[in-house]
């Protein structure tokens, strides 16, 4: 019963969504087939300005080539898609724009008097479409008198059934036979794709509807609205002034994620007695003239003629799949490849560098995982030329060389110097895993500074990088040695060589930065120095504490940890598949084992070091925790620590490590309970799009806190801003609370442009 109540506290009830699947897409709007783009409603953001904005923006991802083709045949014709196509009007492009039904009819099949708002407010448009704060009826009005004024190369009722990728571009199949060639594609057919249904019986008959035409249809009717998001609220708004009675059917306590404005107009409502909301509930069947209703309390049956399940629509799936496009977090062929490289590189690399040290099992184990990651990396490069991906854009190429770059030397070093005596430079597999550690988070470093162009996100880095190449590389790997070797550390007998770095041990710099119980040989050694104890107690029982305290956890996960900066770094561009799932937040707890562990060992460890001098049977505290601490050497350091957190970060996020098993972050999941740091939110400009949430590499469901204006408080939170700086309404910023009172952070967080 403990561990339940421990961990419902550090939880602090907090929200546990999950994430709509979209096209796994880059900043450009590129998908996993090269030149192939995905703009709109379909990106993930439900905003008509916005999705018009990236009609404008996506030219300048496309490449131009030289031929007969279009430039780019564009499959819907929405606001992104029309925007589109209005640009390449001005750029002189050729294009195409096929929409399987008629322009706008996204927006034509609205409720009608559907209140449209043009949110972010002061976003600066570039887009000749002009979306303003109006109605449904007004808008198409604005909208098709301007087309008509501007025409565009549009074929309507044309559905596009297949997409074939050639040695040139591609060529698209319409559903009445015509086929298209072009260098480039760009997806603007929005989300709106099949309902989500209730899956529950009689949920076919005639009396249910997923979506609201006319509210005039229910003059004089008996309605039943299942939903709690903004389209189910406005169509209980707009049918209450005919229908003859409304009930609303919510499984959550409260309107989470719907607009003030609807949830106070809705409760109006039922003050007034016009509608009924019944909390907590939901249909568990449909049946002639009724529904049966599973309430908190009980079960009931309720008389209707309509029922309108609005719970959402699903994405395009089956199309997307059909052509080829990757879903977020879906996992293909070329994924599983991938990991295999990257999974049996990292057991190479943890269990080569402590060969060495180990058994020699450890030498037979990274030999056999360095000959598996080659066959993966070759079947990698293979798939991945194939697949056409060399064909995409600079980065992606780079990327590719860079990672064959970094296994090749890697194991060049590890292989030479175990079966051929050789270390290049004179240096141990362990020098040059540090030094490729530091490099690749310089490269990817710079890679995020130039796309994440904030404040925040630049400074950021810098010491990521800063911290990480000059303290846990250069000073123990290069200066310190070097500095000893020409005399400059002072005598044995000084306190620098006595103190600090007894026998030398230019290793133990490393615990300046990396904290017990990350580093556990910063409090667990046998012959620890006064200057360990003391400095090692100060750092992970008073400077962290503190730093958690006044900034949060981020403090030193995001801002100094060697671990988090290969993660902001290295796993930016995967961020997105951290998973949301229930299994994913159980397993958050992990890292408190693994603390108390460690905690219980070093324990023991520290009381016979120093007790059995006063005590000698207290030496049986130092013997059963060496003879134990194997376990956790293995299990966690090179297991845990190294293998899946390093070989997991492109099929998951690179904060595996961090946000399940780290014992330190463990420790700081404590501290940060106390925390005055938050992140804030400014609920009305919430448009519930999940964008924080999917780019939460720590799995905190952070639009279940901004959707309800609730200051996010979660002990994961790495302060990695990403959910600041990408959203698209500017709901979030950073900030403290102490004795009521809020203060936000100097150091903009945003999405603005340094």
């Amino acid at each position: 019963m403990w561990p339940k109540f421990y961990f419902d506290w550090l939880r602090k009830s907090a929200p546990t969504g999950s994430v709509e699947i979209y096209p796994e897409i880059s900043e450009t709007f590129e998908t996993n087939l090269p030149n192939v783009f995905v703009i709109g409603d379909l990106t993930g953001v439900p905003l008509l300005k916005l999705a018009c904005e990236s009609g404008v923006n996506v030219w300048n991802s496309i490449q131009s080539r030289n031929n007969d083709r279009y430039d780019a045949v564009i499959i819907g014709g929405g606001p992104a898609g029309i925007s589109c196509a209005l640009e390449g009007n001005r750029l002189g492009k050729k294009y195409l724009v096929l929409e399987s039904n008629l322009p706008f009819q996204t927006i034509q099949s609205y409720p009608n008097q559907k209140p449209i708002f043009a949110e972010p407010k002061l976003y600066p448009t570039k887009s000749k479409l002009i979306i303003k704060d109006t109605t449904k009826e007004l808008l198409l009005e604005d909208l098709n008198r301007y087309l008509k004024e501007n025409p565009i190369n549009i074929k309507t009722n044309q559905r596009v059934i297949h997409i074939k990728m050639d040695s040139i571009g591609y060529i698209l199949e319409t559903e009445s036979g015509e086929k298209i060639e072009t260098n480039a594609i760009v997806i603007a057919m929005g989300k709106s794709g099949d309902p989500k249904k209730l899956g529950i019986p009689g949920e076919s008959s005639s009396q249910v509807f997923y979506r609201l035409i006319d509210p005039k249809d229910c003059l004089g009717q008996s309605v039943v609205i299942v939903g709690g998001g903004d389209t189910a609220l406005e169509a209980v708004i707009q049918c209450s002034d005919y229908a003859k009675e409304i009930t609303l059917v919510h499984r959550g306590a409260e309107f989470q994620r719907a607009k003030t404005e609807n949830v106070n107009r809705i409760k109006r409502l039922e003050i007034d007695g016009k509608i009924k909301i019944l909390y907590e509930s939901q249909l568990t069947e449909i049946i002639q003239s009724a529904v049966l209703i599973k309430t908190k309390d009980k079960a009931v049956k309720i008389k209707t003629e309509m029922v309108f399940v609005l719970i959402g629509t699903l994405p395009p799936i089956g199309f997307l799949e059909r052509v080829g496009i990757k879903l977020q977090n879906q996992k293909k062929l070329l994924d599983w490849v991938g990991f295999g490289a990257l999974f049996s590189f990292a057991t190479t690399a943890y269990f080569g560098k402590s060969a060495m040290y180990g058994p020699g099992w450890f030498s037979a184990l990274a030999t056999f995982a360095s000959v598996i990651s080659a066959i993966c990396m070759i079947a990698f490069g293979v798939l991945y030329w194939k697949a056409g991906q060399f064909k995409s854009s600079f980065w992606k190429v780079f990327k590719s060389f860079y990672f064959v770059f970094v296994l090749g030397y890697f194991f060049f070093v590890y292989l030479s110097s175990t079966y051929f005596q050789f270390q290049l430079f004179g240096k141990t597999p362990s020098f040059h895993y540090t030094f490729l550690y530091s490099l690749t988070i310089l490269v990817f470093g710079i890679r995020r500074i130039l796309v994440r162009k904030t404040n925040y996100i630049f400074y950021q880095t810098l010491t990521l990088i800063g911290i990480q190449i000059f303290f846990l590389f250069l000073l123990p790997e290069i200066i310190l040695p070097k500095l000893g070797e020409n005399g400059l550390l002072g005598s044995e007998d000084g306190f620098i060589r006595r103190e600090i770095f007894p026998g030398d041990a230019y290793w133990k710099a490393y615990g300046l930065i990396l904290a017990w119980p990350l580093n556990m040989g910063v409090l667990y050694d046998g012959g620890i120095t006064t200057f360990w104890l003391v400095y090692g107690l100060f750092m992970s029982f008073g400077l962290i504490p503190f730093l958690v305290y006044r900034y949060g956890k981020g403090a030193y996960c995001g801002w100094i940890c060697s671990c988090g900066g290969l993660a902001e770094t290295l796993g930016d561009e995967h961020r997105q598949k951290m998973p949301h799932s229930q299994t994913a937040y159980r397993l958050e707890h992990s890292g408190q084992y693994i603390l108390f562990f460690a905690f219980v060992i070093t324990l023991l460890k520290l009381v016979g070091v120093f007790g059995k001098s006063f005590l000698p049977i207290l030496s049986l505290g130092e013997v059963f925790a060496d003879s134990t601490k194997w376990i956790y050497d293995l299990a966690v350091d090179i297991g845990l620590a190294g293998v899946i957190g390093v070989g997991f970060y492109f099929l998951y996020s690179g904060r595996v490590w961090c946000r399940m098993f780290c014992p330190l972050a463990s420790l700081m999941h404590i501290y940060a309970r106390f925390s005055s740091f938050r992140i804030f939110s400014d609920k009305k400009k919430c448009i519930s799009c999940n964008i924080c949430t999917k780019n939460c590499h720590q799995g905190i469901d952070v639009m279940g806190y901004a959707s309800r204006g609730i200051p996010m408080d979660s002990v994961q939170c790495v302060r990695c801003s990403a959910c600041v700086s990408l959203c698209p309404t500017d709901v979030l910023r950073f900030g403290t609370v102490k004795n009521g009172h809020i203060s936000y952070d100097r150091l903009d967080a945003s999405g603005k442009e340094s």
